[in-house]
Parts: C-alpha cells; sequence; structure tokens
C-alpha cells in the first residue's frame, strides 16, 4: 500500500535527488485521513508516491515510507531557495530509498 502525495515545483526538485528526506505537511482532516486509521492508530504504508502536478505525464517518484513524527518548530532551507518554516505541530513525512522516477523531464 502507498501513501500518494502531489508536490509543487520546488518540493519536488528537492526531494527527488534526495536532499529533501522529510515532507511536511500541517495538521487537517485530508492528511491525518492519509497518516491514521478510524481507529486513530497510525496507518502501515510500504511505499509514498510523490507527483508534481496531475496527469498522466506528470513528474513521480516512488520512496520507501519509513513513518513520521511531529514536530512543532521546523526552520530548513534547500539548495533550490525553498524554505519550509512552522511554529506550529507539522508531520513530518520520512522518506526512504527512491526506488522508481518518471517522467523527471517534465519538471
Amino acid at each position: 500500500m502507498s501513501l500518494k502525495l502531489t508536490l509543487k515545483k520546488m518540493p519536488f526538485q528537492v526531494m527527488v535527488t534526495g536532499e529533501k528526506n522529510i515532507e511536511f505537511r500541517c495538521p487537517s482532516k485530508w492528511i491525518e485521513s492519509r497518516l491514521f486509521n478510524k481507529e486513530n492508530n497510525k496507518r502501515n504504508y510500504k511505499f509514498i508516491e510523490f507527483t508534481n502536478g496531475y496527469g498522466k505525464s506528470r513528474p513521480f517518484f516512488k520512496a520507501i515510507y519509513n513513518g513520521f513524527y511531529v514536530s512543532d518548530k521546523i526552520n530548513k532551507i534547500y539548495s533550490n531557495g525553498l524554505k519550509v518554516e512552522s511554529n506550529e505541530k507539522t508531520y513530518c513525512i520520512k522518506i526512504g530509498d527512491i526506488i522508481e522516477i518518471k517522467n523527471y523531464d517534465r519538471i
């Protein structure tokens, strides 16, 4: 089973190279429904699949899902200028080895 998430261009660029190995998500009913089951237990995924945009030919990569944790403060800057800052509860989804990449040339 895979967790499927869509990314904007800048986060996708630094994640597909392995530089950014954590996806940060603010709490919402949508993300919590992906991370927890109806009994409020963590869901078990084997993989995480990221796409950049929508459509059949969109850039895509698949990686090992290594769980998640919660942080109250995030302050990260990446090589392409992407800044991730938060002083509130944030889900930090851990990304393992990338095992598949498709349509990378379409970024």
